[in-house]
């Protein structure tokens, strides 16, 4: 999935989970069954084998600026933000150390976690390149609940 799906979904839950160190928890576990769902990511649409490929770098930049940013948006002057924030990190810091050089290699191959970045990669179900509507569709679809979820207000 998307890094900007993984921060807003996260943000979702730290609105709506208590205590917060069960929303974190939630929200890092939220991260893998994303994943597992199909969908369409920046690998899947411009990456190669190899190296990343500049088109690769430059949409996933602009996919976490856009997820921080409606991060930011989604839960200003809120009473549950800090919650909300620091889930949204819960959320997406597994793709931090597993795919961000120079440690993501070092992720990969130490034995004490080189299981659960196999099991991250493993678990992926990324779309074909041909099949980019649908695992976007899928992905708007998330976006859109989780932001309704964490800018929605407080009932009762």
């Amino acid at each position: 999935m998307l890094a900007s799906v993984h921060l807003v979904t996260g943000a979702a839950i730290g609105r709506s989970v208590r205590p917060f160190w069960l929303a974190a928890v939630a929200a890092f576990a939220s991260h893998f069954l994303l994943d597992f769902i199909p969908h369409s990511d920046t690998h899947s649409l411009f990456g190669g084998p190899g190296a990343i490929t500049r088109s690769e770098a430059i949409s996933t930049l602009v996919d976490v600026v856009l997820g921080v940013a409606l991060v930011v948006w989604a839960t200003a002057r809120q009473p549950y933000r800090r919650a909300a924030v620091w889930a949204a990190f819960a959320a997406v810091v597994i793709d931090l150390v597993d795919n961000v050089p120079p440690w993501g290699p070092r992720f990969q191959s130490w034995t004490g976690t080189a299981w659960l970045s196999a099991f991250h990669h493993g678990i992926q179900h990324n779309l074909a390149r041909p099949q980019w509507p649908l695992g976007m569709a899928i992905q708007l679809a998330f976006l859109a609940v989780a932001l309704w979820v964490t800018r929605c207000k407080e009932v009762g």
